[in-house]
């Protein structure tokens, strides 16, 4: 589950980079951990300040768990890359995300992405169930041209 730290730049002050200053920002922002020697995470920065991240992690050539956190605007570049990376450096066949039953807007968020509820564990988090959402390769919107070809672009411009 390797990835090279690159960034990629987006206009407008945005840039794509990874690495684990990314991870902990996510994990923080989630109240969880982030085991940097376990794990991958990419992030938005917009005008130097993290605006967005995913955490992967438990990659077992099948599938992965993803934790999304999104505080403002995303770019379509951003988008392809999280994905990109998932289902095409990682070559996974299904992203899973857990949310809080208690956190409707990250329900919306994940679901707005093509995420569907898989399973539910009861009384798993401090405020509610945990919802295990899915989101399988061939069922992903942002692997296509409009989102592939904006990250495309921007990675050979960097």
């Amino acid at each position: 589950m390797g990835i090279h730290r690159r960034s990629v730049s987006g206009g407008m002050g945005w840039r794509i980079e990874n690495g684990p200053e990314i991870g902990y920002w996510v994990a923080g922002e989630l109240d969880a951990g982030y085991f940097a020697d376990r794990s991958q995470a990419i992030g938005l920065l917009k005008d130097g300040e993290i605006i967005a991240g995913i955490i992967y992690e438990n990659w077992n050539r099948r599938s992965m768990v993803v934790h999304i956190v999104i505080k403002d605007r995303i770019t379509p570049a951003f988008i392809g890359a999280i994905f990109d990376y998932a289902y095409n450096v990682c070559n996974i066949e299904k992203a899973i995300a857990p949310v809080s039953s208690a956190n409707a807007k990250s329900i919306r968020m994940v679901e707005k992405m093509g995420f569907t509820e898989e399973g539910r564990i009861k009384d798993a988090t401090p405020d509610g169930d945990m919802i295990l959402y899915t989101l399988k390769k061939t069922d992903c919107r942002f692997l296509g041209n409009r989102y592939g070809k904006k990250y495309t672009k921007s990675a050979d411009a960097a």
